[in-house]
Formats: C-alpha cells, structure tokens, sequence
C-alpha cells in the first residue's frame, strides 16, 4: 500500500529562469508560495562541480530562457532548499516529506529531468516525487472543469505556448517563443536611453506603463500614429465570428463596435489628481527602486507590440496543430494567460483584439468561400483544399475567467497561478492512497530508476 503523507508535509517548488517559488505545508485555503528565491548559485573557482548559495564567487543561472543549462547547479538549489525546510523544522523526517516540482518550461531536456529524479533519491533521499508541467497546473488552477486548453505563459527570457488536450499536455502543439518580458526593457531602452536597467524595470511595473486601445491611441494626447500601440482593459468576452460572416457590416466596424462596447466596461485607472485618465497627459511619473519620482512621456504606451504579436502568430500555429477542429476550437474558448508580464495593463486586451484581426476577422471571404465549398461537396469541384483552411478559422475566441475562490490568491495576484495548480495537484497526488501511480515512490525508482518517472501519469 502507498504511504499517507500529511498536506502540512508536502513541499513544492517552482524554479524559473528567474525566481523559484517555494512552499512547504499546505493548508486549506492554499495560499501563495512562501518564498520567492534568485534562481541563482554561485560556483567555485577552485572547483568547478562545487557549489554555494554565498554570494562570493561565479554566478551560475542553472535556468537560461527556460532550458536547464546547469542540471547540477539546479540540484544543488533543490537541495539547498530542502537544507532549509529542515532547519526551520528540526521535528521533520525526510522520509515524511513528498516533493513536487513543477517544470517550468517544455524545454526540459529528458536527461535533466532524469537526472534531477535521481538525485531527488539518491541525494536527497526523500520518499516520493512527482513532477507537473507548469501548463498542466495552470489549468487546474482556473478549474478543472475543461479538459482542452491554451496556456499562454510570458515569462522573463521567453513566452511558451502549450496545448492540453484531456487533461494532457499536447506535445505537437508546444512553442517557444524568444520574447519575454525582458524583451520589453530591451525596446524600452532604445526609446529612453537615459534610463538605468532599474528604473526601465520599476517603469514597467508602474502602473502608468500600458498598451492602450487604438481608441485610447486616437483619443491620447499623441493620437494613434505617434504611440502605434494598441488596446485597453476589455471584459473577458467573445467575438462570434459566425455574426461577422453573416453581417452586413464591414469588418472594421464590427471590430470598432465589440472596442467600444468592452471600453465601456473597464475601469478608470491611472488617474492623477486632475482628474485626467493616463493615456490624455503629455507626461506622467512614477517612483523608481530608490524612490526617485521620475517624469516620462509617450514611452509608457510602448515597448509591448513585438512581444504581442510574436504571441499571437505562436498561439495560431499551436492550435493549427490539433487534427480536431471541435478540439481546437475548445483551445480558442479556453485560453489561459499567466505571467508577470501579462499583468501589464491592456496587455491581455491587445493580445485579445491582435489574435482576432489577424486569425479570425482577417478572412473577410469566409462567407462566399462557405457558400463555395458547399457547392465543391456536392458537385466535386472547385478547391477544396482552399476552402478548408476557412473551416479551421475559430469561430469565436476567449479568455478563461480567473476563478473567484480563492481569496488569498486575489491579493497576490493570479500571474503565478501555476503554483496554485501545483498545490491542487499535491493534494490530489499524494492525499490519497489510490493515487500510487501519479507519483514516483521510492521502491519504484530502486525498481526502475531514473526512467520511473516516464511511468508516472500525470
């Protein structure tokens, strides 16, 4: 029989190319992670595989644009983790202490998540480890309840786009994309020069940086050609592209109207005491990392549109991967959006409008070539292999809504809700006895070793 391990002994850990989140203990209500770490170490200069977490030698990024390049430099981190769950609870045996880790990018060599199984065992020695793909645990943190998904996750290095398909990642359908956040700071640099790397970091934080509609452009201060940037905050709606198809009116109107009716719904932010809102000021300030109060103008409506549009064109060929459209389809009405940098303000919004124009509205002959392929089935003729790419068009397209339950996770932000899902999936792992064959055990990996973690269903 499968041991039983206390939720209050489970620990989690999610290393990223930038930051790694931990968490030892769940409880109820699962709550953010409790620590944020550099995914950082430093290496000898006198030897090589020898490792610190003292900040007086090279620096080693075990985790480069979400590849692990330095497997033993990351196993050190697990266990300099472990090192300190330890200390902090003295009580603890290893031998009570299941470990998740959540693999934070598709880019995962097989060897390096088979060597980190086996130095889960062999060096760490602890009883039980599952490993979870971060898209997997995205969805079960905005809810189970769909089994086909789009994750979208924009990180710092790079942007990944995954597929799940029942509640499994789709490998075909998995892209890279070499634009993150930091490609933000990269523009952003070359628009203000006079700005440190801090100061271009605390601006994209700030709460004056957005990505403004191509209404708010117009109706800016700069108008729309100067900013060349587009959306604002929209609801999490659909555009049916059944009613565009059917209408009388053009594309770009239809387009202008659903703009219009989502700005009307968002809420007036960034507002200073003139009561003016953010996009109509020639000029707007923010306090930088040493609490400087620094003045910019047009610069915090730009920087986003190579990011936006890279994901776009990922997110297209992704699902373009799964051979069921009613499958496919599901992905377009089940698109995730997780990231520190998909909480830029409008970010989500001009990823919304920019897949629309360009994957779904652009096709303005998709009624006749409907009517044309009608016709091509029943007579033979006509190109049909022409027609069919209209069939593969989403027919609407939307953002799953952030689940409203989780209170704690409303103050921390839903950005890292992977970690979230990760917690779900803990308890669902090792809450119960049956669920033996959703994690590696100990007795298995001395059976099967390393390669045992292939064998895990998850």
């Amino acid at each position: 029989m499968a041991p039983q391990y206390k939720q209050e002994h489970y620990l989690i850990i999610q290393p990223g190319s930038h930051s790694t989140l931990v968490k030892f203990g769940l409880d109820d209500t699962l709550s953010p992670p409790t620590y944020s770490i550099p995914t950082k170490i430093y290496q000898s200069s006198n030897n090589a595989d020898q490792y610190t977490m003292i900040p007086n030698d090279k620096p080693i990024f075990p985790i480069v644009k979400g590849s692990i390049e330095n497997v033993k430099g990351l196993n050190f981190l697990l266990k300099s983790v472990l090192k300190s769950v330890l200390k902090l609870n003295p009580t603890i045996l290893l031998s009570q202490i299941p470990l998740v880790i959540v693999q934070t990018s598709a880019n995962w060599s097989p060897a390096s998540i088979e060597s980190i199984t086996n130095y889960v065992f062999e060096a760490m020695s602890l009883p039980s480890l599952s490993i979870v793909p971060t898209s997997l645990c995205c969805l079960f943190a905005y809810g189970s309840t769909t089994p086909n998904a789009c994750v979208v996750d924009v990180g710092y290095q790079k942007s990944e786009i995954s597929i799940i398909l029942d509640y499994q990642v789709f490998i075909p359908g998995s892209k890279t994309v070499s634009f993150g956040g930091d490609s933000i700071n990269e523009r952003l640099s070359k628009l203000l020069p006079q700005f440190n790397e801090s100061q271009l970091e605390s601006l994209k934080k700030s709460n004056i940086f957005e990505v403004l509609s191509a209404e708010d452009a117009s109706a800016s201060f700069f108008g729309s050609d100067a900013l060349k940037e587009k959306t604002d905050d929209i609801d999490d709606g659909v555009l049916d592209i059944a009613a565009i198809v059917t209408s009388e009116k053009s594309t770009r109107e239809i387009l202008a109207e659903k703009e219009k009716e989502l700005k009307n719904k968002k809420s007036q932010t960034a507002i200073q005491s003139n009561g003016k809102p953010n996009s109509e000021l020639e000029s707007n300030s923010f306090v930088d990392s040493e609490d400087n109060v620094v003045v910019v103008g047009k610069e915090r409506f730009q920087g986003c549109n190579e990011l936006i549009e890279s994901i776009t064109k990922a997110i297209y060929k992704s699902i373009s991967k799964i051979p069921d459209l009613k499958r496919a389809q599901e992905c377009y009405d089940n698109l995730i959006l997780v990231g520190q940098t998909s909480q830029i303000k409008g970010f989500k919004e001009a990823l919304f409008v920019k897949l629309h124009a360009d994957y779904a509205i652009g096709y303005e002959q998709a009624k006749s070539s409907a009517q044309r392929q009608n016709q091509s089935t029943f007579r033979n003729t006509g190109d049909l292999s022409r027609d069919l790419n209209f069939v593969q068009v989403p027919k609407h397209i939307k953002f799953l809504t952030k689940p409203e339950y989780f209170s704690e996770w409303k103050k921390y932000g839903f950005e890292d809700c992977s970690f979230l899902g990760a917690e779900i999936l803990a308890k669902m792992v090792f809450g119960s006895s049956s669920n033996s064959e959703l994690y590696l055990s100990k007795e298995e990996y001395l059976e099967k070793g390393p390669m045992g973690i292939w064998h895990v269903k998850m």
